[in-house]
């Protein structure tokens, strides 16, 4: 008698989890966007308000450098 409540009990969690699992799985795509916005904007901020206009030019050519020896 316990082995049968014991699975009836695991089978009505197992039901439950499954249930949840699409709210889980949205609601953590939904705090990763939410994140990847904050980074982008803190970055956005830093860039073009605290670097000057010849550090951004130095951080562009380091870019278009890494990508041209990227290639070849």
């Amino acid at each position: 008698m316990k082995r049968v409540l014991f699975y009836i009990v695991i089978a009505i969690a197992a039901f439950g989890l499954i249930m949840n699992l699409d709210d889980f799985i949205f609601s953590f795509v939904k705090m990763l966007v939410s994140l990847a916005i904050i980074v982008a904007i803190i970055y956005g901020v830093y860039y073009f308000f605290f670097l000057t206009e010849d550090q951004r030019k130095y951080k562009k050519a380091v870019r278009k450098s890494k990508k041209q020896h990227r290639k070849h």
